[in-house]
């Protein structure tokens, strides 16, 4: 942990988001020090429950809600709507991923929230964008993988369409998402104005493979990634079962190969003197190559190019990655205290930054952890708020202290 403050410390965000894609960007936000006020209904959202563990942990929530606070209100009523404007009114962000109209329907859509907030930044995920005909349609994940282009281009060998990995279009929005809206706080500082930022999940595949894309639409074909990369650029198995990837791209790098390898035959073979010959012959050269890695194990080879300077690493499953050295020293998984659920290995922060570093928040809150807490802070008495949770329009868990820090 540091003292510093994250970079984005001082600034709150009313976080109207759900499943994966706008709570990975706003649980970001919060790792780099923004208080996250997450609006959820009376009785809570559907990913608290989602792929539970035998014990109850959520570690699909917990990992995209840590740091934030919870205030529970039912936003389809007058009195949840005027609690709503009143937490909008000091916030600087507003984001939300419902299909778009909902949030207009609701009585919540930027033109009504900027005029009670000119500066607010109104974020909008969404699953084909904010335009097109298309764009008022649900959208799930795999979905957009499929309408992007990229299960087409994961096709395996046999012709099947397959999802790159799951959540990828998730993932990839909410990154984008929350580059926007930093990008919108950045023209703020500079103009005083919010404004609406979208991002999508068809948009974000589309960016994740834009060199692919430019390379396909100029030759106007698909170059699907069928087996490795190339003949000697990709997952091999040792003697031992166990996998790993090299990638051995350039000339020099095919040098340094076939020495680790001790098979300078291979290197002064005509068939495999330059890269373009190697890959007209890649046929020849690929069962060679896998037949000489099946005479050692994973990790002999894996020392072994590495003394060759031949990019190399095991292939982890996610469970390997606890134990990663550089994994753990780079702070990409980390331990937290939790205090219901105790030490949790969860994921850390993806960049750093020396004079803001972003680190992990404090534990995922309960339901409805911060509603009293959140709304004495916007001008409720407790007289209000006890009317408010009788009558079902918000509702407490167990409050958190006053003091709680959102993100350290």
């Amino acid at each position: 942990m540091t003292d510093a403050e994250g970079a984005l410390a001082g600034i709150r965000v009313l976080d109207f988001t759900r499943f994966l894609q706008g709570p990975y960007a706003t649980r970001v936000m919060a790792d780099m020090g923004a208080e996250v006020i997450k609006i959820e209904r009376p009785g809570g959202e559907w990913d608290r429950r989602l792929r539970l563990a035998p014990d109850g942990f959520g570690g699909f929530f917990h990992g995209l809600n840590r740091g934030k606070r919870s205030v529970a209100v039912d936003i389809t009523t007058p009195a949840g709507r005027e609690v709503v404007m009143k937490l909008a009114a000091t916030c600087d962000v507003v984001v939300e991923n419902f299909r778009p109209g909902v949030m207009d329907r609701l009585g919540f859509s930027y033109e009504e929230l900027s005029a009670v907030n000119p500066r607010i930044i109104y974020a909008g995920a969404s699953g084909y964008g904010p335009h097109g005909p298309r764009s008022a349609e649900p959208m799930y994940d795999m979905v957009a993988q499929a309408v992007s282009g990229v299960s087409d281009f994961m096709r395996s060998p046999d012709g099947v369409p397959r999802l790159a990995t799951r959540g990828m279009a998730d993932s990839a929005g909410a990154m984008f998402l929350a580059m926007a809206i930093v990008t919108a706080l950045f023209v703020r500082e500079r103009t005083g104005a919010g404004q609406r930022v979208d991002a999508s999940l068809v948009g974000a595949c589309l960016g994740m493979h834009t060199a692919e894309l430019t390379l396909t639409m100029y030759e106007d074909r698909v170059f699907r990634p069928h087996g490795r990369v190339t003949s000697t650029s990709g997952a091999f198995r040792a003697r031992d079962d166990k996998w790993f990837v090299i990638g051995a791209t350039d000339q020099k790098l095919w040098r340094n190969l076939t020495q680790a390898l001790g098979r300078d035959d291979l290197f002064t073979d005509d068939r495999f003197a330059r890269s373009r010959i190697r890959e007209q012959n890649r046929a020849e050269l690929e069962p060679l190559l896998e037949t000489v890695f099946l005479e050692r194990d994973r990790d002999d080879w894996v020392a072994t190019m590495a003394a060759h300077n031949v990019p190399v690493a095991p292939v982890n499953s996610f469970l390997d990655l606890a134990a990663d050295p550089d994994v753990r020293a780079n702070g990409y998984i980390v331990e937290q205290e939790d205090p219901k659920w105790g030490t949790v290995k969860t994921v850390g922060f993806p960049f750093h930054m020396s004079a803001s570093p972003a680190s992990v928040g404090t534990w995922t809150p309960e339901l409805g952890e911060d509603t009293d807490v959140a709304l004495r802070a916007v001008g409720f008495t407790d007289e209000q708020i006890d009317e408010l949770v009788s009558g079902g329009i918000v509702e407490r868990g167990p409050e958190a202290s006053v003091d709680k820090v959102v993100a350290q």
